[in-house]
């Protein structure tokens, strides 16, 4: 049963892409409506067309509209990530919070986060980098738009290279952002075996503690998602047939929504995580994110070490009254 979510900003990405994703239906049907038409700007036959050349026609405000709004929906959604994870929207830079492990229980106990608070100021610049970068590229998908392909084709592809490669390094932001922190979750994770209280002396790539945590997994399904972004990409503009690269180009624009359920998932989990089956625990576990039962086993280490302590005093005192 899927439980109430902590808040509601796991929507904001659904507002975003399903205009866009109306948008592409639109297109199609209108193209397919007036019997599969090459355009007067269009130099020879193809099935079927490229987005731009339908965006070009009299869908050109749809296109401009549709393209915007995904752009604004996708800067929102990454900067609300960063708001719901420190209280405070990009551009208002604080106190750095780095965390250890003795002290981020207390700090999600004392403070208002709507999501997991990050662990170090590197997750926070990633976001950070993610929302500006993003922001970019969306602004070259607007002037994409803009400068249809009829009547500006090389600014037309010089906005749709700069998109490309902007969104490629605003999506890798994010999934190293998502990687750091699963590195160091792993480590205050209920199911985690490791004593370690950060994540330095590990490689990179390597994980210590309980691995396959919502952030390792988010991260993962986010290269997977950007592998086959790329792929198709490549194939978009390295392929000549024209009918065949504009079959890459639509299916890269309906993949692009993809990345939006990915974000959505990653904000309805991160809201929830007062709710966790471990979150009521952690007042119990004397400054650790573990189990009440590790907590127990460890007092007990102590109580034993404590009275073999004591035999050994009451032993040396009765060997000196001997």
């Amino acid at each position: 049963m899927i439980g109430r979510p902590g808040n509601w900003f796991f929507i904001l990405p659904w507002i975003a892409f399903i205009p866009w994703y109306g948008m592409l239906i639109t297109m199609l049907i209108c193209w397919a409506a007036q019997g599969h038409p090459i355009y007067w700007f269009m130099h020879e036959y193809q099935f079927p067309v490229y987005i731009s050349d339908v965006g070009a026609t009299n869908l050109r405000p749809l296109f401009i509209s549709c393209a915007g709004w995904q752009g604004l929906g996708y800067v929102l959604s990454v900067a609300s990530e960063y708001f719901q994870r420190s209280g405070r929207w990009p551009g208002f830079l604080r106190k750095n919070h780095d965390y250890t492990r003795e002290e981020y229980h207390q700090t999600i106990l004392d403070q208002k986060f709507l999501m997991p608070p990050y662990y170090t100021k590197h997750e926070r610049n990633l976001i950070f980098a993610a929302v500006v970068i993003g922001g970019l590229g969306e602004v070259a998908l607007l002037m994409c738009t803009i400068f249809s392909t009829a009547l500006y084709h090389h600014v037309h592809l010089s906005m749709v290279g700069v998109f490309v490669v902007l969104m490629f390094f605003s999506i890798c932001c994010q999934v190293a952002q998502y990687w750091m922190m699963g590195r160091q979750y792993a480590l205050f994770h209920p199911l985690s075996k490791s004593t370690r209280n950060s994540t330095e002396g590990l490689k990179w790539y390597q994980i210590d503690g309980y691995k396959y945590n919502k952030f390792i997994i988010s991260a993962i399904c986010k290269v997977l998602w950007l592998v086959g972004a790329v792929v198709w990409a490549i194939c978009f503009a390295a392929i000549k047939d024209n009918s065949k690269s504009s079959c890459f180009e639509w299916l890269l624009a309906f993949w692009f929504g993809v990345l939006f359920m990915i974000i959505s998932c990653d904000f309805y989990l991160g809201g929830r995580y007062m709710h966790s089956k471990y979150f009521h625990q952690i007042e119990q576990i004397n400054g650790f994110y573990k189990y009440d039962e590790n907590s127990t086993e460890c007092s007990d280490s102590n109580m034993e070490v404590v009275s073999t302590e004591e035999k050994l005093d009451d032993a040396r005192s009765e060997m000196s009254s001997h």
